[in-house]
């Protein structure tokens, strides 16, 4: 396992760690190593609690062997949902459920996908996850059909 590069852990405070990390969706900049997340005396921030949902990373290292030669787009990804913390998400099902239970939120949160992804901002906090999925993590299919679909319904 490859280490999380210029990351620290805010419990142990032991930095570049190996292993997986579990970053906050409710705290801005709020990691965990593997070991205190799965620990019962890890020690919480100011504002973190343990029913905070949090989102498991793997280092880019670990992503490129896990889902190698596998586009973004197929990847079987697994996303809470910031708000009620429940698992196992698709991106395409976390959109779906953050529309229907949770469209009047207006909690500022961490968008999951965000947070997972290579190459992302980890610490992108929004205030509608609703339309930041939509607009962001979208495949281009479902944007185009969309697109079709909203230009019908005008007309």
């Amino acid at each position: 396992m490859s280490r999380h590069e210029g990351v620290s852990c805010d419990s142990c405070m032991k930095s570049n760690f190996r292993g997986h990390r579990y970053k906050c969706l409710i705290c801005y900049d709020y990691d965990l190593c593997d070991a205190c997340h799965t620990s019962e005396t890890s020690r919480p921030a100011s504002q973190h609690t343990a029913d905070h949902p949090m989102q498991c990373i793997l280092s880019q290292t670990d992503f490129e062997f896990y889902y190698g030669g596998e586009t973004l787009m197929e990847q079987a990804q697994c996303f809470p949902c910031p708000f009620c913390g429940r698992l196992g998400f698709t991106v395409s099902t976390l959109q779906i459920h953050v529309n229907f239970e949770h469209a009047d939120a207006t909690a500022e949160v961490m968008c999951p996908v965000c947070s997972a992804m290579p190459g992302e901002e980890p610490n992108n906090l929004t205030d509608d996850l609703a339309t930041h999925l939509t607009f962001e993590h979208r495949g281009l299919r479902d944007l185009i059909s969309f697109h079709q679909l909203f230009s019908v319904h005008s007309k």
